[in-house]
């Protein structure tokens, strides 16, 4: 039957433990369960307290729940570069609602138009501290929380209004593929907006080819200097009306024509920044003990496994998965506070101002790292949670597999159509790359488990 409101104020303590807010509970006890955030959680789900869709990892990381809701200035008035003349185009994935980033060509000149974020999040303002507590925007399946109030993406996402307010990084590629006459400046832009799928069928029209070829030729260096190739299946998660839409995501040249864009602008603002002693969070991250060049899935797989997870450091140095000797987070200060903690220090310069120091620009780096641990942690469990409620609705599903790994008892296999790693019982037919035939068995909802048998 239902639940009695006794009931749900008795199973209060229970929720707090499956929340991780809690480490005890008497009934759980009374019932001889084991105390854990696990237990907890199958226990709401089985009396009814929870519906078994229900959610708990954002919240059990100690995540935001909810976009701040503040006032959003004006935007001052102030002495902006005049680049409407340039046809600019926002290339993103379809039902993006934060534009933030935009590129244009001019000559050889490639410019990177960002939302200028920080012309409004002054250093220590309301605005600023909402988003330095969130850390960055928190995507979930179900919904999106952001670090800044939507008000303020409304105002400056590129794209959203005929003319746009934009931070634009300016610079040339010379013949040695090295970023040159970088220039910074406070902009207004007018930005198209298309999706990825409609550039990539455009890719050799006059408005994308050149562009698309400066590109490529900066790929190719990083390349060369061993950037990271991880090929491995990916896949969008949205719930919408409480259907669990799942898509794969394909490999698009426009995609990764707008990625080594968005690394340039990176690389430049990580220069402009050295040159200028200018304290900012580069991102670094060290070379693995092995270098390779994978192959396959499971070639992928085992190097991915080599490396240490990239970080925010206030001295600069290699990024080795991107193959940049030098890199700032920069491209996104609508969504992650750390590229608008670049944002103001760079912006303060190029007006004129005096940017925060360095010890200043640690403490802020160290809240923004803490908070975005919190951040990708939630995302991943929420993201998986919703792939087991969409296997938990289909019970007869049947699909393919593909063995990455070979454990002493477990084969590690990857489920390309939901990008799903999942471990079977070893057998001494298994070889890696091998394509395995498979069928869901049981969904464990609150055990984040799902087992599968070999068809």
């Amino acid at each position: 039957g239902e639940l009695l409101d006794g009931d749900r104020e008795r199973l209060a303590e229970v929720e707090r433990l499956a929340l991780g807010q809690g480490n005890r509970s008497r009934i759980l006890a009374s019932l001889k369960l084991p105390e854990t955030p696990e237990s907890a959680h199958a226990l709401l789900i089985r009396t009814g307290y929870w519906p078994e869709e229900y959610n708990p990892w954002p919240r059990r990381q100690g995540a935001i729940l909810e976009s701040p809701d503040l006032p959003v200035p004006a935007l001052p008035e102030e002495q902006r570069r005049d680049l409407t003349h340039l046809a600019s185009w926002a290339i993103d994935d379809e039902g993006n609602t934060d534009p933030d980033d935009a590129i244009s060509l001019d000559g050889e000149r490639l410019w990177v138009h960002v939302a200028d974020v920080a012309a409004l999040v002054r250093p220590d303002s309301h605005l600023d501290l909402a988003a330095r507590e969130r850390g960055a925007n928190l995507y979930l399946p179900e919904t999106t929380v952001t670090m800044l109030p939507p008000a303020l993406t409304e105002e400056l996402g590129l794209g959203l209004k005929e003319v746009s307010p934009a931070l634009s990084f300016g610079f040339r590629l010379n013949e040695r593929v090295e970023l040159e006459e970088i220039e910074i400046v406070p902009s207004w832009v007018r930005v198209t907006r298309i999706r990825y799928d409609q550039a990539e069928q455009r890719l050799e029209e006059d408005a994308f080819r050149a562009l698309h070829a400066i590109t490529e030729r900066y790929r190719a260096a990083r390349h060369l200097r061993n950037a990271a190739v991880i090929d491995l299946p990916e896949v969008s998660v949205k719930v919408v009306d409480g259907k669990v839409q799942i898509r794969a995501l394909p490999r698009l040249a426009a995609r990764q024509m707008i990625t080594d864009a968005m690394l340039m602008a990176g690389e430049a603002a990580a220069c402009y920044a050295m040159q200028h002693e200018i304290p900012i969070p580069y991102a670094v991250q060290p070379e693995p003990q092995e270098i390779r060049q994978p192959a396959s899935m499971a070639e992928a797989y085992a190097y991915r496994r080599l490396f240490k997870p990239s970080n925010a450091a206030l001295s600069p140095d290699c990024h080795f998965g991107l193959g940049l000797e030098c890199y700032a987070r920069t491209t996104s200060p609508l969504r992650r506070y750390v590229d608008l903690l670049v944002h103001q220090q760079l912006r303060t310069q190029v007006t004129g101002g005096s940017p925060l120091g360095r010890e200043q620009i640690g403490e802020r780096m160290s809240a923004a790292s803490a908070m975005s641990g919190v951040i990708r942690r939630a995302e991943r469990l929420s993201n998986l949670h919703w792939k087991l409620i969409w296997l938990k609705r289909q019970p007869q599903w049947q699909g393919e597999g593909r063995i990455v790994a070979l454990e002493d008892r477990k084969a590690v296999v990857i489920i390309p159509q939901l990008a799903l790693e999942i471990r079977i019982r070893r057998s001494d037919d298994m070889q890696l790359d091998q394509v395995v035939a498979l069928g869901v068995q049981e969904v464990d909802i609150p055990a984040q488990r799902a087992y599968f048998r070999r068809l």
